[in-house]
């Protein structure tokens, strides 16, 4: 059976009604009455609400509120609803009193309401029962249909299908607990959670709120993409600038110019590999869609914590890029340290499970000093890969004599050569692949002394020139040729632990 407080959640119900005492709330009605005369009330044997005309609430003036009061209670009236009543003073204290000792509410109706369609709203409530959320359920997805949310589409709409529903509608930020996912380019950046009544209702109110949910998501993507686009222009352009060659550059410079970039600045980049996207995606699009809002949440959180950087958008990877005007003073490089775990962490904190390398350049001026600095950078994410320096910023200054080999492999040309050399090896297996590499890297680090190579690797020395001639003929390379052997000493260096592209 119905209780007040429930009836007074209808939307329509509670835009007309106001209440002054709530000591019946808890009450079970089976019934609703128009009253013309509060001293006629029928007594009902269930509570009932009652709903006094425009005439008879004019009788009741304030000083005989206690009087009907007493009338209601004893017709078993659970709600008493007179139409007028000020609001802007309190129940006379004798009111109040009377009240909570009958246990019965006191309701204020506003003037010019259509107490016919009120006391058929109350009679609809009390029927339906728990299927009751079934109308305001429509009601509700009409609203949400029609809402154009702002700046806040997650709580506007949630606050929406609340007051539509008559249930309170909470948001939970995150993607884990209970409650309906608002899905944003494949991130959950919140719930919508609605208190189980228990019953058959809870089905259709959780359906509202999948609407609600799904629409706010749709909402704040149309937001990103609006405000993105220019950004995501600029991104592109830059991302293009860092791959041109300088003599090639002129028209593209212009374009560059145009959209706001400082090219004759000085530049350091950031250069972020997500290293396990398939791991985390279902798909092709889904790994799109997980790219995108990295990008966005990395500029994001590195604008946050200082001015001046952009995005360049270039596959998979997440290139930032901070531009000065002036020569950067010497406290700058511990300054964009910082900036690179701040967005490490964001990533991390929205996307569980990212493996992220990540590597920082030096800064430099001009188109040259900006290239400069994103090789540096992509040759530190390099070092960090293989170094299984996870989830932190390697600065490519700290990297010492490696910083020139790996400058030396971040270009793509040297990059097809070692991988073209080193493939032979990938048919040995894991295992076997990487006792090769050891061997020849003993082999070149002991150059002329057998001895101490088989020393290093713990075995005998024969083996160690037997393994060696194997490998050399493997890898079709010459021995007495010495620019091979310069080139797979290289090659073993780099390759000494696992290489990006075998992760």
């Amino acid at each position: 059976m119905t209780v007040v407080s429930e009836i007074l959640l209808r939307p329509d119900i509670g835009r007309v009604v106001t209440v002054l005492c709530d000591a019946g709330h808890a009450r079970k009605i089976g019934g609703v009455t128009l009253i013309e005369d509060i001293r006629a009330v029928p007594h009902a044997g269930h509570g009932q609400v009652g709903v006094c005309t425009g005439r008879s609430s004019d009788e009741i003036n304030p000083d005989l509120l206690d009087v009907a009061v007493r009338f209601a209670a004893g017709a078993n009236v659970a709600a008493l609803a007179l139409v007028g009543l000020p609001l802007d003073r309190p129940l006379p204290l004798t009111v109040s009193r009377l009240t909570e000792r009958y246990g019965l509410s006191l309701l204020a109706v506003a003037r010019g309401t259509d107490l016919a369609r009120l006391v058929i709203a109350i009679e609809q409530e009390i029927a339906l029962g728990p299927m009751r959320v079934i109308p305001r359920a429509a009601t509700a997805l009409a609203a949400l249909d029609r809402a154009e949310p702002g700046p806040d589409p997650i709580g506007e709409l949630a606050a929406l299908a609340g007051r539509e529903l008559g249930r309170a509608v909470s948001v939970a930020p995150g993607p884990d607990g209970d409650g309906v996912p608002v899905t944003v380019s494949g991130t959950v950046p919140a719930r919508l959670h609605c208190a189980p009544a228990g019953d058959a209702s809870d089905t259709v109110v959780r359906l509202v709120l999948h609407r609600a949910a799904s629409l706010a998501g749709h909402a704040i993507e149309r937001a990103r993409r609006t405000s993105e686009g220019p950004a995501a222009s600029r991104a592109a352009l830059l991302a293009e600038l860092l791959l041109s060659a300088p003599e090639d550059a002129g028209p593209l410079l212009a374009r560059t110019r145009r959209a706001g970039f400082v090219v004759d600045g000085w530049h350091t980049v950031i250069h972020i590999e997500l290293d396990n996207l398939d791991g985390l995606t279902g798909g092709e699009t889904a790994r799109h869609e997980l790219t995108v809002e990295a990008r966005r949440l990395a500029l994001q959180s590195a604008l946050n914590d200082g001015a001046g950087w952009q995005r360049a958008d270039a596959g998979s990877a997440l290139t930032l890029v901070r531009t000065e005007h002036a020569e950067p003073t010497a406290a700058q490089p511990k300054a964009v340290a910082r900036t690179a775990s701040a967005v490490l962490a964001r990533l991390k904190e929205q996307f569980t499970g990212l493996r992220l390398y990540c590597g920082v350049g030096g800064s430099y001026q001009g188109l040259e000093g900006l290239q400069t600095s994103a090789t540096e950078a992509r040759a530190g994410s390099a070092a960090a890969r293989t170094a299984r320096h996870q989830d932190r910023p390697l600065a490519f200054r700290d990297l010492g004599f490696r910083r020139v080999l790996l400058q030396w492999y971040a270009m793509n040309s040297s990059r097809v050569v070692v991988d073209r050399l080193l493939a032979p090896l990938d048919e040995l297996g894991p295992r076997r692949r990487d006792e090769a590499l050891r061997t020849l890297q003993a082999f070149f680090d002991h150059p002329g002394s057998p001895r101490e190579a088989a020393a290093a690797l713990r075995v005998h020395r024969n083996t160690v020139a037997n393994r060696v001639q194997r490998l050399l003929d493997l890898l079709d390379v010459d021995g007495d040729n010495a620019e091979h052997r310069l080139l797979l000493q290289l090659a073993c260096r780099v390759a000494a632990q696992p290489s990006p592209r075998r992760h």
